[in-house]
């Protein structure tokens, strides 16, 4: 998920000013935490973090993905969690801010501003959860597929170099994508070699290209769309990069 331009910029700056507050630049793959770390916060300065379990094999099963001003570890004002066997992993060059809860939840009670602003964040994250839990058992993996497809527009991208349409500014390979939907890889590729087929997105091993939103739209159903069926196709659904594509 992806915070507001706005909203993240003033989220960033409040906890920029807090004393503190740590910054760290971290490479692709590079491990923020193994197991949650009782009164460590962090906020997502740059980049992408992957919130994840570790599998038997070493791996890291992705559950979440996170941008800009999204916040994680141990939340400020949040009971201790009964499980800390989550990990979160930087997806690409990744710039991190790292902060400690008790000095967060200070600056948090101290100033009106800052504390409505963590209440826009929380409730943000709320409902972006609400809504994987509404279609993640439910929905047929077709259009799981495409809901998440969607989602990642929210990170940004440019015009693809390699097909009308943009390139999601992030990498996914099919396994993590399976992860996120949560079903096998050997059922995911299946579904997006179809979409590819049907000229819906084109992709290799080192991009995505969302060729037409609004036909993913159309597959991810009423889960993506505005309930208005007047909205259907209106470009204001999309983030002001993604025009609608031919």
């Amino acid at each position: 998920m992806q915070i507001p331009l706005s909203l993240a910029e003033k989220f960033l700056l409040s906890a920029r000013r807090l004393r503190t507050a740590r910054a760290r630049v971290l490479k692709d793959k590079t491990l923020i935490y193994g197991a949650l770390e009782p009164g460590n916060v962090y906020l997502v300065e740059k980049g992408y973090v992957r919130l994840g379990t570790t599998q038997t094999n070493g791996g890291v099963a992705t559950r979440a993905l996170l941008g800009r001003a999204a916040i994680f570890g141990d939340l400020p004002f949040c009971p201790a969690p009964f499980a800390q066997d989550g990990v979160a992993v930087a997806s690409g060059e990744t710039h991190v801010l790292e902060l400690k809860r008790p000095a967060l939840e200070a600056a948090v009670q101290n100033d009106e501003a800052v504390h409505q602003i963590l209440l826009e964040i929380y409730g943000l994250q709320y409902r972006f959860l609400e809504r994987r839990l509404q279609w993640q058992f439910v929905m047929p993996l077709e259009k799981r597929i495409a809901t998440v497809l969607l989602d990642l527009m929210c990170f940004g991208g440019k015009p693809c170099p390699h097909h009308p349409g943009y390139a999601l500014d992030i990498r996914l390979t099919h396994q993590e994508l399976s992860e996120i939907v949560l079903a096998a890889r050997s059922n995911v590729t299946p579904i997006m070699n179809t979409f590819r087929a049907q000229n819906v997105i084109a992709y290799s091993r080192a991009y995505i290209c969302l060729r037409t939103l609004d036909r993913l739209s159309d597959i991810a159903g009423s889960v993506v769309m505005a309930r208005d069926a007047s909205l259907r196709s209106s470009s204001a659904q999309y983030p002001p990069i993604y025009a609608k594509t031919q």
